[in-house]
């Protein structure tokens, strides 16, 4: 019982990650600044497979309920999900868009402030 919680759990993060990441470049938020918001395309195939492999893996896990030919995919899909969760993580730290700050430095300032 306490797996299929998880399970579901898992499924709703993925769903609901994937929905903001798709639909935020045709309606962003504006929560983040422009500077460090992701690439469009990239952002966009992250959030439409995590959206549908979310999707998927929820459907599946309600038909294991009613038959029983799938109940073997839920440790695998949740495994799966794991690792997409994972892979998406490591793709926004490490090959995600950097910031690019294109304001100018202030001028210095020589009054001897601490």
């Amino acid at each position: 019982m306490l797996f299929l919680v998880f399970y579901f759990i898992l499924c709703a993060i993925l769903l609901f990650q994937g929905l903001h990441l798709a639909s935020e470049i045709k309606s962003p938020l504006g929560v983040l600044p422009e500077e460090v918001a992701q690439a469009p395309r990239p952002s966009y195939a992250w959030g439409s497979y995590l959206m549908a492999f979310g999707g998927f893996s929820a459907l599946f896990g309600l038909l294991g309920f009613a038959w029983p030919f799938f109940l073997p995919m839920r440790p695998v899909l949740f495994t799966l999900g794991w690792a997409s969760l994972a892979l998406f993580g490591l793709w926004v730290v490490f090959f995600g868009r950097k910031a690019e700050f294109m304001g100018t430095p202030t001028v210095a300032d020589d009054h001897g402030h601490h």
